[in-house]
């Protein structure tokens, strides 16, 4: 963000914000576009600015008066985008221009909450007393017209310019994300999500029923298939949407009152004898989430309660349902760790797992139109209006596209492409994401492999044996392309060991290939801001590795940036270039010349390094045809010597430059970096 738009967030700090709001001033009346008074923040609070607003049904079902904690005069609005415009006294996660999703429900984080400490649940009660009576964590209200309180909502109260929240509710996401589209994490579609990722944890060859084909039960509908669930039929009055929800992933779709005479039950049961794996209840009505849990599946069945029930309603069933083995439980914010794991959704957004797009049917700009949207909602055709409510001023980033989602040992390994500004044409990498080891576990650091000649991401990916060990230590592995493709250099694909497939690992600086060929940006800076940025990995613990041209690649990006790199390795490292004819023709094409070279040769680079020094395990097969004459270790090793850096090179007798010796060798280093990445005690 520019200085320029820190500087006017800055204007107000501390000053009392007159600005606009959706006032309700009591229920069933529309809402009141008018001028509010925000204060400033107090200790452990946060004010922002509400960049875009989704309509909930929850907000809907509080103006209509059938909430019991409604508290009117107040400003609605609670699945929200925002940028923090200030911060209170004690605040320490978020900064003036941060970019962060307002949350009802909040995640304090304090080692003594027994709720934010398990992994079972996110009901963090810290702010639960006064956030029920549309207050803030110190018992008043920051909201106010000409001098009269206005009560906050669900925390939040985002039908605003303004809002001020507690701090442990402001969940700091990607600041290049879609803010029109992220606000719907903010409640229902992570609701739906959530409902079985978390609560239920849906099993792949499963079976799912899902009541209700709003926003919510469509998103319950988008997690079971992504989950893997085998059957999924969706249950609704209402025929229209049936279309929909069998492009979100559905099997079937059943009209609950035309089927069977009215009796969806025996619908459901004449389907699967046995009953449904997990049911989910999208509707808040509790007759509905009585025959949900009645088709749950004997023995073993879970029955979720999502949707939102009127003021005095009660659920009931035949204490029998339950004696012969189903389950009935419910679900707030789908079980999401507010903080903590909302940014990881946005993430999961932003590299193409997970759209938000299907769910975004009416569009409104300025906070003006808030009635035109609520109206909408009412119409039975939106799903999600989304009110736009002040420009943020940032360019949402550019998107990866996913290529491939294949689960392999413990984790899943993705393929995506880029628009690289760097290499000035579309780029692809691949990435190994473990599974995390526990819900509270630390984001894994990331292991950069860096491939040797005429490879691309996926041969190491497929031939180098690293995902089984990977997998087992939590270890994030990153596979860059080795050069740009396609971007029609007259003498790119002339030979092998120059031009595509063999881009060196520098910024070239000769007219033909300056364009395009910046690889040395590429894997230390912008694909490592990429990564960071959409995966959720730990953006300062990482390390690298690499094969032939790819170790020489790694060696040079240590020694290039002290201390970026936890450790180093490399498998057969071309290690004094400027002295081989890989190199020589490399650096003449790219550099202009073999002397313009020695800025990225390891060998010349070690004796004058100034930095930590992390130990380098080299595995060198004395097989290997190219060892003499263009890998050179010896060099390498001797002048580490020289310059008192400690190295290992280890010569593997009869082994070759293949595929073969790194499968052999890669779980030692993958040891190598777990070890100092701390996955591992250090030897």
């Amino acid at each position: 963000m520019s200085s320029a738009m820190i500087d006017a967030l800055k204007a107000t700090n501390g000053q009392t914000i007159t600005c606009k709001a959706a006032v309700a001033w009591e229920a069933k009346k529309p809402l009141d576009v008018t001028d509010i008074q925000v204060a400033p923040p107090k200790a452990g609070e946060v004010r922002v600015k509400i960049i875009s607003n989704a309509l909930c049904h929850t907000d809907i079902y509080t103006l209509d008066g059938h909430d019991p904690e409604g508290l009117f005069p107040c400003v609605l609005g609670h699945e929200a985008a925002a940028m923090v415009e200030s911060v209170g006294d004690g605040v320490t996660s978020v900064v003036v221009g941060d970019v962060v999703i307002p949350c009802y429900t909040p995640e304090c984080k304090k080692h003594d909450c027994i709720f934010c400490q398990s992994p079972k649940t996110n009901l963090c009660p810290s702010i639960r007393s006064t956030q029920g009576q549309g207050l803030m964590p110190d018992g008043t209200s920051r909201l106010s017209k000409d001098g009269k309180q206005i009560f906050h909502f669900m925390g939040c109260s985002t039908f605003a310019e303004y809002a001020v929240i507690a701090e442990i509710s402001a969940a700091k996401i990607n600041p290049g994300a879609d803010l029109d589209k992220m606000c719907l994490l903010g409640c229902g579609v992570a609701t739906g999500w959530g409902a079985v990722f978390n609560n239920t944890k849906v099993e792949p060859g499963t079976t799912v029923a899902v009541f209700g084909l709003g926003a919510l039960g469509l998103s319950v509908i988008q997690a079971a298939k992504c989950a893997g669930a085998r059957y999924i039929v969706g249950v609704d009055i209402n025929d229209a949407k049936f279309v929909k929800a069998v492009e979100m992933g559905a099997t079937e779709c059943v009209n609950s009152m035309t089927c069977e005479g009215g009796d969806v039950k025996a619908w459901l049961i004449g389907k699967e004898k046995w009953g449904y794996d997990y049911t989910f209840d999208c509707t808040g009505n509790v007759n509905v989430m009585r025959t949900a849990l009645e088709v749950a599946h004997r023995g073993w069945g879970e029955s979720c309660v999502i949707g939102v029930a009127a003021a005095g309603k009660e659920i009931s069933t035949r204490p029998f349902q339950l004696v012969t083995g189903r389950n009935w439980k419910g679900t707030a914010f789908g079980g999401w760790k507010s903080r903590t794991e909302v940014p990881k959704l946005v993430q999961t957004v932003m590299r193409g797992e997970m759209p938000l797009e299907p769910y975004i049917t009416h569009t409104f700009q300025g906070l003006e139109n808030v009635n035109a949207s609520i109206d909408a909602l009412h119409g039975g055709e939106c799903l999600r209006a989304v009110v736009h409510i002040s420009d943020s001023g940032l360019t949402p980033s550019k998107l990866p596209k996913l290529k491939g989602n294949v689960r392999v040992d413990g984790g899943w390994m993705k393929q995506l492409s880029h628009w690289s500004e760097a290499c000035n044409c579309e780029m692809t990498f691949s990435v190994f994401l473990p599974d995390q080891l526990a819900r509270g576990a630390p984001p894994p650091p990331v292991l950069y492999y860096l491939s040797g000649l005429t490879c691309s991401d996926e041969n190491a990916r497929t031939k180098a044996n690293f995902a089984a060990e990977a997998g087992k230590v939590g270890l994030a592995v990153v596979f860059p392309d080795t050069s740009p493709r396609g971007v029609n250099i007259p003498t790119q694909d002339d030979s092998w060991d120059f031009g595509s497939g063999a881009g060196f690992y520098v910024d070239a600086t000769t007219e033909a290939w300056s364009g395009h060929y910046k690889m040395y940006t590429y894997i230390t800076k912008e694909l490592p801001e990429l990564i960071s940025g959409i995966f959720p990995v730990d953006p300062h613990r990482r390390s690298i590795t690499g094969h032939s041209m790819g170790g020489h690649g790694a060696m040079i990006a240590h020694l290039k940036n002290p201390g970026m790199y936890s450790s180093v390795s490399a498998f057969a490292p071309i290690c004094n270039p400027s002295a081989v004819p890989w190199g020589e023709k490399a650096f003449t094409g790219y550099l202009g010349s073999v002397d313009a070279g020695k800025a990225y040769d390891a060998t010349e680079l070690v004796k004058s390094y100034s930095g930590p020094k992390p130990c380098i395990l080299i595995d060198q097969g004395t097989a290997d045809g190219f060892m003499n004459n263009q890998l050179k270790p010896g060099n390498f090793s001797a002048a580490c010597g020289e310059a008192g850096y400690p190295v290992q090179v280890r010569m593997q007798p009869l082994y070759d430059h293949s595929y073969y010796f790194i499968a052999t060798f890669m779980r030692d280093h993958v040891d190598h970096h777990a070890r100092a990445l701390g996955l591992r005690p250090k030897l």
